[in-house]
């Protein structure tokens, strides 16, 4: 699905982390040393931010939003829209999103969407908000992404507790005079490479999910935790990502050498050298910010440039980005934007 939307604008972008920080050096007291060091190596992942126990993602989400209308001078009124993205919601009934208005002095005339999505899931926020704008529906949408998807991830999965972190993040989409590309994809038919497999109504929680199982690789997988397929995720982001960024450039008609910052889903350092190579693109116009935050889903694109906007800008790297997701569906997406005039602030501690 490729579509130009009209008269939009990111205006502003912050992002958070959590206080509480977990280095990965530690889990070399409960797994092999040698292979800590090795998904060290591969993944560039040092540290992650782990959320506090008694919060929420829409408990960050509101500390964000409430800070950046601080900042901005924005209210609760100067919103009609809100689209809440995360595979974490408070509860399964109802959205998340309507909470949020509620506790953010939104106006009962606003409109509410929860996504269930990970990290292609800033794209399609950005998309949901962009067509309430650009419809006329909306004036200016709050667009929140995050997770504490590291409670989702079983105490013994090594691999993933070493790669993935939590964060958050706030963007202001409104009207503007900006058109924005947008180039969406997805494939259900691999949607067991990330994957909770109990605990919904098609198999619930019970005696047996609770126990291991192993995987077609023989790993251990625990079905009421997310699993992921880390091979398979790795092919399905190198054999599609390249190609759907080839088609957006020319969709938008712009040329590789036109894009200052190409911002890519924080995956893992390897998958992210890979798609440089691939794409053609040096790593300065593919920034990885992954260090000491892991790689934190659907909030990992705008915490990377919220780390990276001051450099990023005194190059000039902000007029033209293409932003790209990948990962859970298996779904992946592409968009184009000018962000030299939207507001970027410094990561915030939460």
């Amino acid at each position: 699905m490729k579509v130009k939307l009209s008269n939009i604008k990111i205006s502003y972008i912050a992002s958070g982390l959590p206080q509480q920080i977990i280095n990965i050096s530690d889990y070399e007291k409960y797994f092999n040393e040698k292979e800590v060091k090795r998904i060290k190596k591969s993944t560039g992942v040092e540290s992650v931010h782990v959320a506090d126990e008694s919060m929420c993602t829409s408990d960050y989400g509101m500390i964000l939003a409430k800070h950046l209308m601080q900042q901005s001078g924005l209210t609760g009124d100067d919103f009609d829209g809100i689209v809440f993205i995360s595979q974490t919601p408070d509860y399964r009934v109802p959205a998340t999103s309507v909470i949020l208005q509620d506790r953010l002095g939104l106006p009962q005339s606003a409109v509410a969407f929860d996504i269930n999505y990970g990290c292609s899931g800033y794209v399609y926020g950005l998309y949901q908000a962009a067509l309430l704008v650009s419809s006329g529906s909306c004036r200016r949408v709050l667009v929140f992404t995050g997770d504490t998807q590291l409670r989702m991830i079983h105490k013994q999965d090594r691999g993933n507790r070493m790669v993935l972190g939590d964060g958050f993040a706030v963007t202001v989409v409104e009207r503007g005079e900006q058109t924005m590309c947008f180039n969406i994809h997805s494939d259900g038919s691999g949607y067991q490479y990330i994957f909770m497999e109990a605990g919904g109504w098609r198999l619930p929680k019970s005696v047996e999910t609770a126990q291991p199982v192993m995987d077609k690789n023989g790993h251990p997988r625990w079905p009421e935790y997310t699993y992921m397929d880390g091979l398979e995720i790795m092919n399905f982001a190198l054999s599609k990502v390249p190609s759907m960024v080839k088609e957006t450039l020319e969709y938008a008609e712009w040329k590789l050498d036109d894009v200052g910052t190409f911002a890519m889903h924080q995956a893992n350092q390897l998958i992210l050298e890979f798609l440089a190579k691939r794409i053609g693109v040096s790593l300065d116009r593919m920034p990885i910010e992954l260090k000491h935050m892991g790689n934190t889903v659907s909030a990992s694109v705008p915490l990377m440039l919220s780390k990276t906007h001051k450099e990023l800008a005194e190059r000039n790297g902000l007029s033209k980005v293409l932003i790209c997701g990948f990962g859970v569906g298996l779904s992946w997406g592409a968009l184009t934007a000018d962000l030299s005039d939207t507001v970027i602030y410094d990561t915030w501690e939460l």
